[in-house]
């Protein structure tokens, strides 16, 4: 009986630990309050380059300096020569949710805000494109409660509403977090 009991305890710890741990991670698991719509439309008329210019000086120098060497979206070594500088909450999908509506000064700060721009593998970034939290989220799992926070910090700062599905898978990156 006394085995049996002490299985019992270690299934359930390892029970535990398999299902919580993937949860955990960076950040505190508070999400920015942001707009709830159905569905993410496409907008017709985005050009990245004529829509949100090119860097401001100094701006991709400051995140390459300030970046640590390890990619934030997959926990690997980050090999500087080709890394790049991803935007968490995509321009085109800010297009889409409504940065066609702003001015080519808003949406010029808006791509070289800080708050919305990280360094990462460029494998990283290809894979992840213009893609929101429903469709794609970062392979190390340790860090999509922060991937998700910066997203809703984001899209919170600039009163961008984000799609129901993308909130709810977010919500759940974050769901453990309170635990400890």
């Amino acid at each position: 009986m006394k085995n049996f009991i002490r299985v019992l305890i270690a299934f359930s710890v390892f029970l535990c630990i398999y299902t919580v741990a993937p949860h955990i991670g960076r950040g505190s698991g508070d999400l920015a309050p942001v707009t709830a719509i159905p569905q993410r439309a496409t907008v017709l008329g985005y050009d990245r380059a004529s829509m949100f210019g090119g860097w401001l000086g100094g701006v991709r120098e400051g995140i390459v300096d300030e970046a640590s060497d390890t990619d934030p979206y997959s926990g690997n070594q980050l090999e500087l020569s080709s890394a790049e500088v991803d935007h968490i909450l995509p321009l085109r999908a800010a297009w889409d949710l409504g940065a066609h509506r702003w001015s080519a000064g808003e949406r010029i700060s808006f791509a070289n805000d800080p708050l919305n721009l990280v360094l990462v593998s460029k494998a990283e970034n290809q894979e992840k494109s213009d893609q929101l939290p429903s469709e794609w989220l970062p392979s190390d799992r340790s860090a999509r409660c922060w991937y998700v926070e910066r997203l809703f910090a984001v899209a919170n700062a600039y009163e961008l509403p984000l799609p129901e599905n993308d909130i709810r898978v977010s919500r759940k990156q974050c769901g453990f977090a309170k635990l400890w």
